[in-house]
C-alpha cells in the first residue's frame, strides 16, 4: 500500500468547520438510544480500524485498494473505505455496544461524532513513521488530544454539531490494534532478518503502543483501553507466499511458517506482560483504570486449527486474489489485473467470502471479524476475562446493507 506525501494539518482544521445533512440525520435518534457499556469508542492504528483516513489523507492515491471494488461487497455492496468485504472488527464493536459505525478523523466535517470516532489509518505502523505512510500510533494519540481541544472549543462556543460529551473522553473506550505492518515492512524489506525484527523492531512496537496508553490517560483521563494483539504473521497468504520454503520443517501443522509466528508470539508475550504491569500499577492510582487484553494469535490460531467447527474452510487462501497456491499474487492485488509475460492475471473474488478467513492476502474478512469480535465479548482469550460482563449479545442487523447511495450510519458521506 505504498501511500506517501501532502500534510493532514488543512483536512484536519476543516474537522469542526461547517456542516453537513449527514452529520445531523441521527442526532435526536442518538440521544435516546441507550448505549451499552461505553458512551463511545475511540480506535487508533492500522488497517484493522481505518473508517476512511487513508483515503482523505491521500486523495489521488491510485493504488488505494479499499476504493476499488469488490472490496465492500458482502456488508456495504461496494468499496466503503475499509480493507475487507465488508465490516471490520471496529464495525462489529461499535454495534455490539448500541453505536452507529465509528467516522474516520479526517472526514470528520461530514459525520456524527457524538459516540467515537476513528484515528487509524492504514498501512501506519507502531514504531516508526514509514516514508509511505508517515501517521504512525504516537501521531494519532496526538490527533486524539487535538480533537478534544477543539471539541471544548466548539462545545464553547454553542455549536450544534453532534460532537462527543467533554466527559467522554474519560468514559470512553479507548482501542489500539496495531504492530502487524510494523513485522511486514521490516521483514519485506530484506535488510532485517527474523532475528533483527526480534532484537529491535518489537521492543519498540511495545514501547510505543505503552506509551500511547500511558499518554492517553495522562493527557485526556482516559481510563477504559481494548489492546488488540497481532495474529500469526505467519499464516496470512501473502507471507506465507512472499517466504515460502522448500524445507517441511519450517511450517507448523497448521500449515504456517513457524518462524515468522514466533514473532507474533514474541511481540505478544511482550505486550501482555506490559499491559499487566500498566493495570497493575494505574488500578493502584486509580481502581476505575482498565486495560483489556486481547489475544488474537490465539483467536485466529483457534479458527485455523478446526476451521469447520468455527464455520470456516478456506484458513490459507485469500478469497480475493490469484496464484497458487495461497491464492495471493504480490504485483497484482485484489481487484486488480495486469499484463504479465503476454498473459492477463486478474485478481478476483470467491464467490464464498464468509468461509475464508483472509480477504485478499493481507486483511481479513468480515466472517473472521465478526468471529473475534464474538469471542472478545464472550471473553475468550482476553485478559481480565470479564472485562465485557456489561454487554448482553444481540445479533447485528444484516437485513439492510447499505448502498453505495447511503454512507453507513454515522460514517458521512466522503
Amino acid at each position: 500500500m505504498a501511500r506517501g506525501g501532502g500534510a493532514a494539518a488543512a483536512l484536519l482544521a476543516l474537522l469542526l468547520l461547517g456542516s453537513h445533512p449527514c452529520a445531523y440525520a441521527q442526532e435526536d435518534h442518538d440521544r435516546d438510544r441507550a448505549y451499552k457499556c461505553f458512551p463511545a469508542i475511540f480506535s487508533l492504528g492500522d488497517d484493522w480500524a481505518d473508517t476512511g483516513n487513508a483515503r482523505t489523507l491521500y486523495p489521488t492515491d491510485l493504488e488505494a485498494q479499499e476504493e476499488v471494488s469488490p472490496y465492500g461487497m458482502t456488508f456495504f455492496k461496494s468499496p466503503a473505505h475499509r480493507l475487507s468485504d465488508g465490516r471490520l472488527m471496529i464495525d462489529f464493536l461499535a454495534q455490539a455496544f448500541g453505536m452507529p459505525l465509528l467516522s474516520s478523523y479526517t472526514t470528520g466535517v461530514v459525520s456524527n461524532l457524538r459516540h467515537g470516532i476513528s484515528f487509524a489509518v492504514a498501512g501506519s505502523t507502531a514504531s516508526f513513521s514509514d516514508l509511505k505512510v508517515p501517521y504512525p500510533l504516537l501521531i494519532q494519540v496526538q490527533w486524539v488530544d487535538k480533537f478534544q481541544s477543539d471539541v471544548l472549543d466548539a462545545l464553547a462556543t454553542g455549536t450544534t454539531q453532534p460532537l462527543p460529551d467533554p466527559a467522554y473522553f474519560r468514559t470512553a473506550l479507548y482501542v489500539i490494534s496495531t504492530g502487524q505492518n510494523d513485522y511486514r515492512y521490516a521483514l519485506q524489506s530484506g535488510a532485517m532478518s527474523v532475528a533483527d525484527v526480534e532484537f529491535t523492531v518489537v521492543p519498540q512496537v511495545v514501547e510505543n503502543i505503552t506509551a500511547s496508553i500511558a499518554l492517553l490517560a495522562e493527557n485526556l483521563q482516559a481510563r477504559k483501553f481494548l489492546v488488540i494483539s497481532v495474529p500469526p504473521v505467519g499464516c496470512t497468504p501473502e507471507m506465507l507466499t512472499l517466504f515460502a520454503s522448500t524445507d517441511p520443517l519450517d511450517y507448523d501443522d497448521n500449515g504456517c511458517l513457524r518462524k515468522l509466528n514466533r514473532l507474533s508470539e514474541l511481540h505478544n508475550e511482550l505486550l501482555a506482560a506490559a499491559v499487566d504491569r500498566m493495570r497493575v500499577l494505574l488500578s493502584l492510582q486509580d481502581p476505575s483504570y482498565n486495560i483489556t487484553f486481547v489475544d488474537m494469535y490465539s483467536i485466529m490460531t483457534e479458527v485455523l486449527y478446526d476451521p469447520p467447527k468455527r464455520g470456516f474452510s478456506e484458513p490459507l487462501l485469500a478469497c480475493c486474489g490469484a496464484k497458487e497456491p495461497y491464492n495471493f499474487h504480490e504485483k497484482v492485488m485484489c481487484g486488480r489485473r495486469m499484463l504479465i509475460q503476454n498473459s492477463t492475471v486478474l485478481a478476483s473474488a470467491c464467490s464464498n467470502p464468509r468461509e475464508y478467513i483472509s480477504w485478499d492476502g493481507i486483511h481479513t474478512t468480515e466472517a473472521f471479524n465478526r468471529y473475534a469480535v464474538n469471542s472478545i465479548l464472550e471473553g475468550r482469550y482476553v485478559l481480565p476475562g470479564d472485562a465485557f460482563r456489561c454487554y448482553s449479545a444481540e445479533e447485528t442487523d444484516d437485513s439492510t446493507p447499505v448502498t453505495p447511495s447511503s454512507p453507513p450510519p454515522g460514517a458521512g458521506n466522503p
